[in-house]
């Protein structure tokens, strides 16, 4: 994705806190003292990235469909699901396996090695969190139903961005009651002859 900062700062940060496990002396450090804990809370992490796929196959829908399909409300509960799991997994992980050991890496010396540990983990759940109000935004009828937007590209160079894709339902809704608004007031305007006193004084200014 394009003019993304935060899926950039959410994939430096799983970058960040997962490449120690692929040397077993980083992946000791990293557990405290236990390399097999250390590794198996990446691997445990990675299951969250389940949802990529489904967002990856959803995007491919909002960019490809012409009219609704039933297919693209279930890849959208699919998703819903995916990143309720992963906000779950992020919230277990925190609060019953990694703060309960905060006196093995204290004993340890590894405090910076865990700092790093728990506030990677915070930040990507509170970055689950923010993704999947913004996806719900739209409420369940902007979940199940498709609507084709005009397709646009970044800075003219193609791409997209994850934040835009994620909430398009909500933001075609409000460009809708824009032009909703702005047609109502244009027949208000003819009716009562507004509309054509203010063309009178731009063309006479």
């Amino acid at each position: 994705p394009r003019s993304d900062g935060l899926i950039f700062f959410h994939h430096l940060i799983m970058c960040f806190c997962h490449y120690p496990i692929i040397n077993h002396a980083g992946a000791t450090l990293a557990g405290g003292g236990d390399a097999p804990f250390s590794t198996w809370l990446s691997v445990v992490g990675y299951t969250s990235e389940v949802s990529t796929c489904l967002m990856n196959y959803r995007w491919y829908l909002l960019q490809t469909l012409e009219a609704d399909w039933v297919g693209f409300a279930i890849v959208n509960i699919l998703v819903v699901i995916s990143w309720s799991y992963r906000i779950g997994l992020f919230a277990y992980l925190l609060l019953w396996e990694i703060i309960p050991r905060t006196p093995q890496y204290v004993e340890t010396k590894q405090l910076l090695t865990y700092t790093i540990m728990f506030s990677g983990h915070a930040i990507i759940g509170a970055l689950s969190v923010y993704w999947l109000q913004l996806m719900c935004k739209g409420g369940i009828k902007g979940l199940l139903t498709f609507r084709k937007k005009k397709s646009r590209q970044l800075g003219g160079t193609g791409g997209f961005s994850f934040g835009d894709d994620i909430g398009r339902e909500v933001q075609d809704e409000k460009v809708e009651h824009n032009l909703i608004r702005q047609g109502i007031d244009e027949v208000k305007g003819y009716v009562d002859g507004t509309l054509f006193q203010s063309s009178s004084k731009r063309k006479a200014s």
